[in-house]
């Protein structure tokens, strides 16, 4: 048997689409976009305003990420010494990470240790957002107007001032309240004393901003290289140079140890130093519009 011609397409569909392509502009669409307001809402009234939208989302996410730790960390203090019992190479583990305290101090120490990265890289990803915002060509006509680039850059670097104090802040209150709210003054100071080490991570990536801005990304690396030096350069007992690049291992292992002020003044004073580069240099180069 001969098999059944196919039946011709309809013209008809065809004919629709080529009548709606004239009726529209090319790369748009058939319905013609709505206008926007024609003033900006006062919340978006000057630099702060604009950075405030651009971070508050990434904020919240990181802030999110911080609550979850310090209830998932301060519930596993109170087991610290039922876990060491059953597994005695724990110990030192902890012991070599947090210092040599009571466990739970140990543990606590370590547990600051790993939020203090987690915010080294909450305050590089918000120190990259300058740069975000330069190669998609927002700053440019910002940078038109009175703003100068001080206070531009100045906005969202509060950012990565500020959010890390409140990450930490909110791990160590959870962590007290699910461990034992009579720890929180403990654990807030030693929260809190992450912070020189966090902004040195965050001032590096200022300074390859304002220097090198296509090298900006490179600043990921300083996070890096802390996170394998702090949490594995100890059990791989390596050599005190190795683990003197790590900013957090200059820090005393709060809480236990005694507090020193002198690694605290050094890591602000180098931090200010390689901030003021960075800043002094984007205000003198032109805006890099690569990606």
């Amino acid at each position: 048997m001969a098999a059944r011609p196919g039946r011709r397409p309809h013209p008809r569909p065809r004919r629709r689409r080529v009548r709606l392509s004239t009726r529209r502009d090319v790369a748009a669409g058939i319905l013609p976009p709505r206008p926007g307001p024609a003033e900006a809402s006062p919340r978006l009234n000057g630099p702060f305003g604009l950075a405030w939208r651009l971070q508050s989302r990434p904020f919240y996410g990181w802030l999110a990420g911080f609550a979850v730790l310090g209830l998932v960390f301060g519930g596993v203090a109170g087991g610290m010494n039922d876990l060491i019992n059953d597994n005695p190479d724990l110990r030192d583990i902890i012991a070599d990470l947090g210092g040599a305290a009571t466990i739970t101090d140990a543990y606590f120490a370590m547990v600051m240790n790993m939020l203090g990265l987690l915010a080294a890289g909450y305050a590089v990803s918000a120190t990259l957002k300058l740069r975000a915002e330069e190669s998609a060509l927002h700053a440019e006509p910002l940078l038109a107007t009175p703003t100068g680039r001080l206070r531009w850059a100045s906005s969202h670097l509060l950012f990565a001032l500020a959010g890390p104090v409140a990450g930490l802040t909110v791990s160590a209150l959870l962590a007290a309240l699910v461990h034992d709210i009579g720890r929180f003054p403990d654990l807030l100071p030693a929260a809190l004393a992450q912070l020189p080490a966090v902004w040195l991570i965050a001032a590096i990536a200022l300074a390859l901003y304002g220097l090198v801005p296509r090298l900006t990304p490179a600043s990921w690396a300083a996070v890096a290289v802390a996170t394998l030096v702090t949490l594995i350069g100890p059990m791989l007992d390596l050599g005190q140079w190795a683990l003197d690049l790590s900013p957090f291992t200059h820090l005393p292992k709060l809480p236990g140890a005694d507090f020193t002020a002198t690694p605290f003044v050094a890591l602000l004073a180098l931090t200010a130093a390689l901030a003021a580069l960075g800043l002094a240099t984007f205000r003198r180069r032109d805006l890099s519009f690569a990606g």
